[in-house]
């Protein structure tokens, strides 16, 4: 495998030869994720977690409400106006969320595989994508807004691989403001990073400090104009003051509060999934992204003189791109979300890993042919597991669990397209149904706020909802004793109008209204 005292691994990697890699490996990456969210090739699994929520509140916008005004949300718009032109175009379905994940699994293992070959030649090129596929997606596979701000943000790292002309400066600038439309955070900190590499490059003497303030201020001003001009429209209906609550303060003061949104969700993730993907996909997530950061300036170091001036910059930015995602969200480290922040480290790692010898040519064979390994199986297992189908009014859907079957089942039955719900945010999308409240759960600390409470309320007043499904009370209790708890009205109010019919095998609760709107 060629060495890294190359300095010019771009001329020695054709492009004839990068072409078909990279079509190989979006291929390969595609059919794995979409193996793994569908299952008789068309038929799609029912999709869960934090995708979820975009999508309800996706189909609310196609219904004519807006976000912050009609309902709360404490992200940018980016990801359920994304959803909302989906369904606008094929309809409210199931099968919208794997499709969207797979492209966008893809669409990340096109960018790492482009900026790899800028940095490396040979076959070690493909390690990133082939690392990204097997380990990384293996418990990722949600299609939220971290991914979706992860492939602008790894856009705008590949653009600033080249000159730094202004066009080019102008589009680093926008991806990073439509990565901040879709999480905020991770768009500021790709900013920051873009900024301090181009601080770091005039302090090189490779422009002069007025060229640098001339790029900084075309970069943020073309962040600032595109995340403007998504988001503009949503701050005028619903008020500045509103919007800047909703996605600014109100997840500065309260989005760290519940254990999974800091961290303590480690321990929560790693109880929740089960199987052996965990046994694998923590250790290597939690051990790779985080160390090699750590190890990158002590190995740049090491190999400085060995590295041609433009791969060292180019090293440099993927760095400084890197531990910025990791920034934005290590103060809630889920697999899922460090996940998303993995791109640059398995870039690095391969670089790490790129050097002559007897161990490191035996890692790289190591972890790709286990991630390619791991990669085929989850798939072959997910075609051949125990599935059973559901015609719900979204369209046939595949189930993997009994007890989930089993509830949903009972869901079916009781329940029509348009009614109005609340409780269980996965039945909106599968049973097309209403939810009429501001918000679509809740929580027994100061995440989930009286005011919003008081607006659940009224709203199941105003529209009589008939049931109300909520999950189990030994994971989320309502009786929470604290200052902190602020649902005594929504349960006074539970109490008096409904009456507890069924229990599922999984917890979940079914509640049926009993009385007139206001008994």
């Amino acid at each position: 495998m060629t060495s890294v005292t190359r300095t010019q691994p771009d001329s020695k990697h054709s492009a004839s030869h990068l072409t078909a890699t990279m079509l190989s490996l979006a291929l390969f990456t595609f059919t794995a994720c979409y193996l793994r969210l569908f299952v008789s090739l068309n038929v799609p699994v029912l999709p869960s977690g934090d995708q979820i929520t975009p999508v309800s509140d996706a189909a609310r916008i196609v219904a004519g409400e807006l976000p912050y005004r009609d309902f709360f949300m404490m992200l940018p718009a980016g990801t359920p106006l994304t959803y909302a032109l989906l369904i606008k175009a094929f309809g409210l379905c199931i099968w919208i969320p794997g499709v969207v994940m797979a492209c966008l699994a893809t669409t990340t293992v096109l960018l790492m595989t482009l900026a790899s070959s800028r940095l490396m030649g040979g076959r070690v090129v493909a390690l990133p994508a082939v690392l990204f596929t097997g380990f990384i997606l293996l418990l990722s596979a949600d299609a939220s807004h971290h991914w979706f701000s992860t492939v602008f943000v790894l856009t705008a790292m590949v653009l600033l691989f080249g000159d730094a002309t202004p066009w080019r400066i102008a589009a680093v600038g926008a991806c990073c403001g439509a990565a901040a439309c879709f999480t905020q955070t991770k768009g500021a900190m790709a900013l920051v990073a873009v900024t301090a590499y181009l601080v770091w490059k005039a302090s090189r003497r490779d422009f002069t400090a007025r060229e640098c303030w001339r790029h900084c201020l075309l970069l943020g001003g073309a962040a600032v104009a595109v995340f403007a001009a998504v988001n503009s429209y949503f701050i005028g209906v619903a008020g500045l003051t509103r919007w800047f609550y909703c996605v600014l303060a109100y997840p500065y003061r309260y989005y760290s509060v519940p254990a999974i949104n800091n961290w303590r969700v480690i321990k929560y993730d790693f109880q929740w999934h089960q199987g052996a993907a965990r046994w694998l996909a923590f250790p290597f997530v939690y051990c790779t992204v985080p160390l090699v950061y750590i190890a990158f300036p002590f190995a740049m170091r090491l190999r400085r003189g060995k590295v041609g001036t433009q791969s060292y910059d180019r090293l440099i930015l993927v760095a400084l791109t890197g531990i910025a995602m990791f920034l934005a969200i290590a103060s809630s480290p889920s697999v899922k979300r460090l996940s998303t922040a993995s791109p640059p480290a398995m870039i690095l790692l391969a670089w790490l890993l790129d050097r002559p010898g007897r161990i490191a040519p035996l890692l790289r064979t190591a972890l790709g042919t286990a991630a390619v390994a791991v990669a085929i199986s989850v798939a072959v297992r997910s075609q051949t597991r125990w599935v059973t189908y559901l015609d719900l009014p979204a369209e046939r859907t595949a189930f993997i669990d009994r007890s989930v079957h089993e509830e949903y089942c009972w869901v079916l039955a009781h329940t029509h397209p348009g009614q109005f719900f609340w409780g269980m945010p996965p039945f909106n999308l599968p049973f097309h149904l209403q939810n009429p409240a501001r918000i679509m759960g809740y929580d027994t600390t100061e995440y989930t706020r009286p005011d919003e409470i008081a607006a659940l309320v009224q709203a199941l007043q105003e529209h009589s909802v008939p049931v109300i499904v909520l999950p189990s009370e030994i994971r989320y209790p309502l009786t929470v004793e604290g200052p902190s708890n602020h649902l005594a009205p929504f349960v006074s109010y539970l109490r008096t109008n409904y009456k507890m019919i069924r229990t599922f095998a999984n917890g979940d609760e079914v509640w049926e209204r009993t009385g007139s709107p206001g008994s």
